[in-house]
């Protein structure tokens, strides 16, 4: 999962999450430097409104001119041009990367990660790689997984920070309503993994764990895959951060790990060589 330094058409990043999984910092981490341009956004939204009925909302446009605070952004008039002609995409980025700047100072790496792309299906991540091909872009996927119980853990309790649900009671109904609820469209591992496997190779993506990812060997192993040279980044930045600590009962870790298990049984037959016993040890007890 290395590669060299970037190739002369540049590299666009395809992030495809997963949710939780690191996502934002790694964002920021690499927007901050002189040889990268993300554009004007980190996830754009784009494949997954273009191509998925659940997602049809990023489709839509509801704005009153009587209401100022539904006045659409430019950023997203940009999306919803992308969206109906998937062609300017491409051509965004690839202007991104060949856009004048000052001297001295190159651009290299573009990207796109929307951890909802995590859904996306072969086809779709095939025709984005033809897209860029096109362009004489290298598309380079990159996809970070955590520990399944504790990445649905987080995400839950970040809906609920936001409706301003902190305390432990209200936490453990939220995630006893989200079980019932069945796996997310972000959260399916295994389907992810078949999908890259058959549209780029698993030898051409990038997979990593949310819980090694703040460590200097492995990051700069992932700058070296995106062609980067290895820059220091904010060790000590959290971005979204959900830490709590609510005891969740047995019998509920029981049953996430019951509707998770065939994540780990994915990842497990598809990455062998990764040591989930250390690194996710709570799916490791739970989804059996």
């Amino acid at each position: 999962m290395t590669e060299s330094l970037s190739p002369a058409g540049g590299v666009f990043l395809l992030g495809l999450g997963a949710q939780k999984a690191g996502t934002t910092w790694l964002h920021e981490q690499l927007q901050r430097r002189a040889d990268t341009d993300f554009g004007v956004l980190k996830e754009y939204h784009v494949h997954d409104a273009r191509t998925m009925p659940e997602l049809a909302r990023f489709r839509r446009i509801e704005m009153s001119l009587s209401q100022p605070r539904s006045w659409i952004q430019p950023r997203s008039w940009m999306r919803q041009l992308f969206i109906r002609q998937p062609d300017l995409y491409f051509d965004y980025f690839a202007w991104l990367l060949r856009r004048p700047r000052r001297k001295g100072c190159s651009v290299t790496l573009t990207g796109d990660i929307t951890p909802s792309y995590a859904a996306l299906s072969a086809n779709t991540l095939q025709l984005i790689q033809s897209g860029f091909r096109q362009r004489s872009i290298n598309v380079r996927p990159v996809f970070l997984m955590r520990d399944p119980i504790e990445r649905l853990i987080s995400s839950q309790r970040m809906k609920q920070r936001k409706l301003g649900k902190r305390d432990a009671a209200s936490e453990i109904a939220g995630l006893r309503k989200r079980v019932r609820k069945g796996p997310s469209l972000r959260s399916d591992y295994g389907r992810t993994l078949e999908n890259l496997r058959h549209s780029f190779g698993i030898q051409k993506c990038y997979l990593g764990l949310y819980e090694t990812l703040f460590q200097p060997e492995t990051y700069a192993q992932l700058c070296a895959f995106l062609g980067l040279r290895y820059h220091e980044p904010a060790w000590d930045q959290r971005v979204n951060a959900s830490d709590s600590s609510t005891d969740i009962p047995d019998d509920l870790l029981a049953e996430l790990g019951q509707s998770l298990a065939a994540d780990v049984k994915a990842v497990r037959q598809l990455l062998p060589e990764v040591d989930l016993e250390q690194h996710w040890p709570t799916a490791s007890r739970w989804c059996r």
